[in-house]
């Protein structure tokens, strides 16, 4: 639901209108999650990873009877490789189209999309912000 006043719903992106000011793009880009500086989310979740693992490994398992333990370390050691390999694989891919990271200029500022010219950002597979073919 839309709070604001006026008929005409404008859409800016993070950080643009600074006190009605164009503030310039950052000049370092992310590229992918290991990029700098690091998100907090993505301490958090390394922490949280790192927390269970050791919780599951030192403390969980050894609680287990003797005949189960074995079983439920190769299990959740599975399944915690698993899960280590996708976040590491997930963490080095690049979100951005390639045609947008070719396009970019940091130069001028951010652009400011105007709803009263295009109902959506992307259409036909064309980015109104980026004026490129996404």
């Amino acid at each position: 639901m839309d709070t604001r006043s006026g008929s005409q719903c404008s859409v800016t992106p993070e950080a643009i209108l600074n006190n009605e000011e164009l503030v310039l793009p950052p000049r370092i880009s992310r590229v992918n999650g290991w990029s700098l500086p690091l998100h907090y989310f993505r301490v958090v979740t390394w922490a949280v990873f790192v927390g269970l693992s050791l919780a599951t490994f030192r403390i969980f398992i050894p609680l287990l009877p003797h005949s189960w333990k074995y079983i439920a370390y190769v299990v959740t050691r599975g399944i915690f490789s698993f899960h280590l390999v996708i976040h590491l694989i997930a963490s080095c891919i690049d979100p951005a189209d390639s045609n947008v990271r070719l396009m970019k200029n940091y130069s001028q500022p951010m652009p400011i999309f105007d709803r009263s010219k295009h109902a959506h950002v992307i259409q036909n597979q064309f980015c109104h912000l980026c004026k490129v073919t996404v």
